[in-house]
C-alpha cells in the first residue's frame, strides 16, 4: 500500500473511531505509524487521542497531553486563530475541513510550522498535522532575497520593468523609479489601473518603439532605443530603453523586462 494511500485509509479510520469509548480497539497500529500527526478533540478543543506522530512533531509524550486544550501547543500569536476555526465549524454538519498553518512551540522551545486540516466529527473534531517548517523557511527565504532585490531596484534612479509583449504595454512589474522618471506612481500602470504605458509615450514614437522591440524579439537580442515620455506634468522627457524579450522553453515570447533612464540632453 503507497503512503498516500495508508494516510487516507488512516485518516478515515480515525473519522470512524466510535466501537468504544476510548477508541483503543479501533485506533490501530498502522495510524501510528503514518508520517503526520492525527488527533482527535472533544468539543471544547481538549484532546482525547493522539497518534504516534504527535510526539515525533512537538516532543510531547501523548499521554501526558490528553485532556489538555490543544491551543496551549500553539504559539500565542497564533491561537486566535485557532479558536476561529473551532468555531467555525461548530454547529455545521457538512462543511469543508479548515485548513491553517500555525506555529507549534515544542519541548524546549522549538519552533515548528504545521498545516492543520481540522474537520468537524460528531460532537468534537479531528484532525491531521502535517510539519511544513522546511517548505516555510524556504518561502521566508525567497521572500528575504525578494524583498532585498526589491529594495535594491526601487533605489536605482531609473524604471525597472516587466510587460507584456502587447501594444498597450501593460506593466506587471514597475520599480519605484517610475515616479522620478514619469511623476506618475509605479501602481497607477501596473496592470494598467489608471493608464497604460503605451498612452505616456509620444505619439509620433509609438511605432518606432514598437518596431524596435519586436525587432529585436524576432532576433532574440536585446534592444536598446531613445524616444520621448509625456510626463504627469505635462513635459516631455527623452529617455534611453535597454531590455529584453522572455522566452518560454518552447520559444514563445512571455513578456519583456529592461530599464528605462532620462537621457541627458544633448546627446547624439
Amino acid at each position: 500500500m503507497t503512503p498516500l494511500r495508508q494516510w487516507f485509509r488512516g485518516l478515515g479510520r480515525l473519522c470512524g473511531l466510535a466501537c468504544s469509548e476510548s477508541g483503543e480497539e479501533c485506533w490501530g497500529d498502522s495510524l501510528d505509524q503514518l508520517p503526520l500527526a492525527l488527533m482527535r478533540l472533544d468539543g471544547e478543543g481538549r484532546m482525547t487521542r493522539l497518534s504516534a506522530g504527535w510526539e515525533a512533531l512537538t516532543g510531547y509524550r501523548t499521554r501526558q497531553c490528553l485532556q489538555r486544550p490543544h491551543e496551549e501547543y500553539l504559539h500565542p500569536e497564533d491561537r486566535p486563530r485557532w479558536q476561529q476555526c473551532l468555531q467555525d465549524l461548530r454547529g455545521v454538519a457538512e462543511v469543508q475541513p479548515c485548513v491553517e498553518i500555525f506555529r507549534y512551540l515544542g519541548r524546549g522551545g522549538a519552533l515548528r510550522w504545521v498545516e492543520v486540516r481540522l474537520r468537524r466529527h460528531g460532537e468534537g473534531f479531528v484532525a491531521s498535522l502535517g510539519d511544513v517548517s522546511e517548505q516555510m523557511q524556504h518561502r521566508q527565504t525567497l521572500q528575504a532575497s525578494h524583498r532585498s532585490l526589491s529594495n535594491l531596484l526601487d533605489a536605482l534612479p531609473a524604471m525597472v520593468y516587466r510587460c507584456r509583449n502587447n501594444r498597450l504595454w501593460n506593466m506587471e512589474y514597475v520599480s519605484a523609479g517610475c515616479l522620478e522618471l514619469t511623476g506618475y506612481r509605479a501602481e497607477d500602470l501596473i496592470d494598467s489601473q489608471r493608464l497604460s504605458f503605451h498612452s505616456l509615450i509620444h505619439p509620433e514614437d509609438c511605432e518606432h518603439v514598437w518596431c524596435e522591440v519586436q525587432a529585436g524579439l524576432d532576433e532574440r537580442r536585446p534592444f536598446a532605443f531613445d524616444y520621448r515620455l509625456l510626463c504627469a506634468d505635462g513635459s516631455l522627457k527623452p529617455v534611453l530603453e535597454r531590455g529584453c524579450g522572455i522566452f518560454s522553453e518552447s520559444g514563445e515570447v512571455l513578456g519583456l523586462e529592461g530599464v528605462i533612464t532620462e537621457r541627458a540632453v544633448g546627446r547624439a
